[in-house]
C-alpha cells in the first residue's frame, strides 16, 4: 500500500500536474458564483469602498440645505422634543425662501406635550374656557405644512407593532408591472405622523433600509445601499429623498424600469437612478461637506436670508448627539442619516450611481474560467520565474480592470475575488513546475559533480570561502571616510587561503566607535567558520548590550553554546566615546594593545583582563577604562605580528615597537602598510606561521 504522502504527490501530478488544478477551478468557479454565502463577501465590499474613497462623487453642487436641530438649537430652544408650534415656525421661516420641496426626517407620532387635550390630563384643574383659549401646536403645524410641498418621514417596519399604522400618503400613480412587486421591500406596518399632521403633508417617504438589510450583518455597519421604493401593507412609498424630488417636479408618475430579474433603474420626470433588482440603490459617496448644514436655531433667528432656500431642497432633521442616527459610509466618514438623504438627491438629479447589473457576476465568472484554463494551460511550459510574471500580470489586469470599469461607468467590477481563488490553481501548477524544475536541476547536478575533479572543487570552494571571509571585513578607509574625529585602518592578511583573525570597527551611535579584533584557536576553514560567527556575534551583541562587560559575557556564552571543536578566541574590544576620548575595553586573553601617546610607547593596562573566550566559560569579563589624549595612537594586533618568524626567532614586541616609533609621522593607512613590510621582511620568505592582522586607531581631541 502506498504512503498518503506519495498518493497525494501522485494526485497532484495526474494529468501532467494539469487535473488538481482543474478541479480547484471548477471549485472556485462555484464559489465565486455564491460569494454572497462566503467570507469572500467581505473581500468584496472593501473592494468596492476602496474604489469609492479613491474616486469619491465629485460634490460640485449644493442642490441641498440641511436645517439641522444641533446642540446649539438645543440650548437656545430648550430639549427636544420641541413645541410643534416652534417647528411650524422654522418650517414658516423656510417656506419663505420658497424652496423646491421640503422634508423633515422626523416622525410625529404622538401628540403635542402642550396640546390641550395632554394639558386637560395632566392638569385637571385648568378649565375649560382656559384650554379653549390655548392653540394647538399640532393644528398649527399642519397649518405650515399645508402651505408649500412638504413630505413627512415614514419608518417602515417588517412587523406589526403596537402603535404602527398605515400612512396616508402613498405614490398616487405608480405602475410596478407584472412581477416587479415581488422583488420590492414589503413592510408589514410602519410608524407614521399623526393623521392630522400627516394629511397636510403633500407626501411620505420611507427613512430606513430594507428589511432584509435590517436583518442582514454582512454589511458591517457600512452603509452602502439604500431603498428608492417599498411598499407597506400594498402600497407603494417612495424614499423621502425621492418623495421630495417627485413632490418638487409637481407630483408627476414614477416609472420603474425592470427586467425578469426585478428593477434595473427608476425614473421621476426626466432624471433617472440605476437601482439593484430589489429597488436599492448603490449610492456612489461624495466627501462630507459642512458647507450645507444651517443650525435650526440660526433660522428661526432670522440669521440667514429667506434666499438661500430659494430652488432648493431643504431637509429638517437631527445633528445633535443623542438623537441623531450615524451612518458610516464606504469613504469611512461617519455622517449624520440626514446627509445620505442629501446624497441621495445629488445622485438622482446627476444620475450618477454605482452599477452591477446582473450580468456582471456572469462576466467574472468568466474572466475566471478564462484565466484559469490560460494558466492551466502556460504555467507548466513555463520557467518559474515567467510563470510568476505572467501570474502578477494577470493579477494587475485584474484589479486595473475593475479601476477603469469604475473610472469609466462606475462598475462594479470584482477583479481581487478572482485573484485569490486564481492563487491556489497558480501555486499549484507552480509547485508543479519547481518539483520538475528541481528533479532536473539534481539530476544536472550530479552529472556535473562526477565529473569535477575533487581538487579543482575543493580549491575552488577555498576560494569562495577566503572571498566571503575577507568580504566580511570593514574597510575603514570607506566606512570612515568623512570622519574627522578619528583615523582608523586595518589589514589582515590570513596565513593559509582562509584564517582565524578577524577585525571590526563601528559606530554604535553617533558618538561611540566599537573596535574589535580577535584570534581564534586552529587555522584553516575550522578557525575561518569560528571566526565568522565570532564576528557576527560581536557586532549584534556590542550594539544589543549598552554594557560592555556585560555584552563580551553573553558573546561568550553564545559562543561556548554549539562548539563542538571546542575551539576558543582571544579577543580586545573597546568601545570610544569620539567625542571626550573616554575608552572602555575588555581583554580577553588577547595581546595588550600598544599605545603611542607624545612620542612614548607604552602597553595599555590589562590587569582586569580575562581568559579567552570559551577557554573556561561563564567568565565575570568586566570592563577597564582608558582616558585618550588628542593625537594618541593605539595599535591592536594579534599574535601573527609578535610571533612572526624567520626561522631563528620571532619578531616580537620590541621590533614591532620599534617600527611603530619610525612610522609616527605617516598616516595610518601607511603605518599599517609599513608594519606588514616590516614583519614580511622580517620573515625573510619563511611561510608565515599564523594570520597578520592589524588595528590601528588615532583620536584627535575634542575639538576637532
Amino acid at each position: 500500500m502506498k504512503h498518503p504522502a506519495g498518493l497525494l504527490l501522485a494526485a497532484i501530478q495526474a494529468g501532467r500536474g494539469r487535473a488538481f488544478p482543474l478541479l480547484l477551478l471548477i471549485v472556485g468557479t462555484l464559489v465565486l458564483n455564491g460569494i454572497d454565502r462566503t467570507p469572500l463577501l467581505n473581500v468584496r465590499d472593501a473592494l468596492f469602498d476602496q474604489y469609492q474613497r479613491q474616486m469619491p462623487r465629485a460634490r460640485t453642487s449644493e442642490p441641498v440645505i440641511v436645517v439641522g436641530i444641533d446642540s446649539q438649537s438645543l440650548v437656545k430652544h430648550g430639549q427636544w422634543p420641541w413645541s410643534r408650534d416652534l417647528v411650524a415656525q422654522l418650517v414658516n421661516k423656510i417656506q419663505t425662501g420658497k424652496p423646491l420641496a421640503l422634508g423633515i426626517d422626523i416622525v410625529f407620532a404622538e401628540r403635542d406635550r402642550y396640546s390641550p387635550e395632554v394639558l386637560s390630563a395632566r392638569m385637571p384643574g385648568l378649565s375649560p374656557e382656559i384650554l379653549a383659549t390655548l392653540p394647538d401646536p399640532d393644528r398649527e403645524l399642519a397649518r405650515a405644512l399645508s402651505a408649500h410641498p412638504t413630505a413627512l418621514a415614514v419608518v417602515g417596519l417588517s412587523k406589526a407593532l403596537p402603535g404602527s399604522t398605515q400612512p396616508a400618503r402613498p405614490l398616487p400613480e405608480f405602475n410596478p408591472g407584472a412581477g416587479l412587486d415581488r422583488h420590492l421591500p414589503q413592510y408589514a406596518g410602519a410608524l407614521a405622523s399623526r393623521p392630522l399632521i400627516e394629511k397636510s403633508a403633500a407626501g411620505e417617504g420611507l427613512i430606513n433600509a430594507s428589511p432584509s438589510q435590517l436583518q442582514a450583518n454582512n454589511e458591517r455597519g457600512v452603509l452602502r445601499r439604500v431603498p428608492t421604493i417599498g411598499s407597506i401593507n400594498q402600497l407603494p412609498f417612495l424614499s423621502l429623498p425621492l418623495e421630495m424630488v417627485r413632490l418638487a417636479l409637481g407630483g408627476g408618475a414614477v416609472v420603474p424600469e425592470s427586467d425578469d430579474r426585478g428593477m434595473t433603474a427608476i425614473r421621476i420626470g426626466d432624471y433617472r437612478l440605476p437601482t439593484q433588482p430589489n429597488g436599492e440603490v448603490l449610492l456612489h459617496f461624495g466627501r462630507a461637506n459642512a458647507n450645507y448644514y444651517l443650525s435650526a436655531a440660526d433660522v428661526l433667528a432670522g440669521v440667514h436670508p429667506p434666499e438661500i432656500f430659494d430652488d432648493r431642497f431643504v431637509i429638517i432633521g437631527f445633528n445633535s448627539t443623542g438623537l441623531q442616527d450615524r451612518i458610516i459610509t464606504p469613504l469611512g466618514e461617519s455622517l449624520p442619516g440626514i446627509d445620505i438623504h442629501a446624497q441621495v438627491i445629488e445622485s438622482l438629479l446627476s444620475g450618477d450611481a454605482l452599477q452591477r447589473p446582473a450580468w456582471m457576476s456572469q462576466l467574472e465568472i468568466a474572466t475566471l474560467l478564462l484565466g484559469g484554463l490560460l494558466l492551466i494551460g502556460t504555467i507548466p511550459v513555463l520557467r518559474p520565474r515567467y510563470a510568476v510574471i505572467s501570474f502578477t500580470t494577470m493579477s494587475l489586469l485584474l484589479i486595473g480592470g475593475g479601476y477603469f470599469a469604475f473610472f469609466v461607468g462606475r462598475w462594479l467590477f470584482d477583479g481581487v475575488s478572482q485573484i485569490l481563488l486564481l492563487a491556489p490553481v497558480f501555486i499549484l501548477l507552480l509547485g508543479n513546475t519547481l518539483v520538475a524544475a528541481d528533479s532536473r536541476r539534481r539530476e544536472a547536478e550530479s552529472q556535473l559533480q562526477r565529473s569535477r575533479e575533487e581538487a579543482a572543487r575543493v580549491a575552488g570552494e577555498i576560494d569562495a570561502a577566503r572571498r566571503i571571509q575577507m568580504g566580511m571585513l570593514p574597510n575603514p578607509a570607506t566606512l570612515f571616510a568623512n570622519e574627522r574625529r578619528f583615523s582608523v585602518a586595518a589589514l589582515l592578511e590570513p596565513a593559509q587561503a582562509v584564517g582565524g583573525d578577524y577585525y571590526d570597527c563601528f559606530m554604535l551611535d553617533e558618538q561611540r566607535l566599537c573596535l574589535a579584533i580577535g584570534d581564534v584557536s586552529g587555522k584553516g576553514v575550522p578557525a575561518s567558520l569560528f571566526m565568522a560567527i565570532s564576528k557576527t556575534l560581536t557586532g549584534t551583541l556590542m550594539r544589543r548590550q549598552a554594557d560592555l562587560g556585560l555584552a563580551v559575557r553573553e558573546l561568550e556564552c553564545e559562543l561556548s553554546r554549539e562548539n563542538a571543536e571546542y575551539l576558543f578566541v582571544t579577543a580586545f574590544i573597546a568601545v570610544l566615546d569620539v567625542a571626550s576620548g573616554r575608552m572602555e575595553y575588555v581583554c580577553a586573553g588577547h595581546d595588550a594593545p600598544i599605545l603611542q601617546r607624545a612620542g612614548q610607547l607604552s602597553r595599555i593596562d590589562t590587569v582586569t583582563a580575562g581568559p579567552p573566550l570559551c577557554a573556561i566559560g561563564d567568565y565575570p569579563y568586566v570592563a577597564a577604562e582608558l582616558q585618550l589624549q588628542a593625537g594618541d595612537r593605539i595599535c591592536l594586533f594579534t599574535d601573527g605580528v609578535s610571533e612572526a618568524s624567520d626561522g631563528a626567532g620571532m619578531f616580537g614586541v620590541a621590533r614591532l615597537q620599534s617600527t611603530i616609533q619610525k612610522t609616527a609621522g605617516a598616516d595610518l593607512q601607511s603605518a599599517t602598510t609599513a608594519l606588514r613590510d616590516a614583519v614580511r621582511g622580517f620573515e625573510a620568505g619563511h611561510p608565515p606561521a599564523d594570520d597578520l592582522t592589524l588595528l590601528l586607531l588615532q583620536w584627535r581631541g575634542q575639538s576637532a
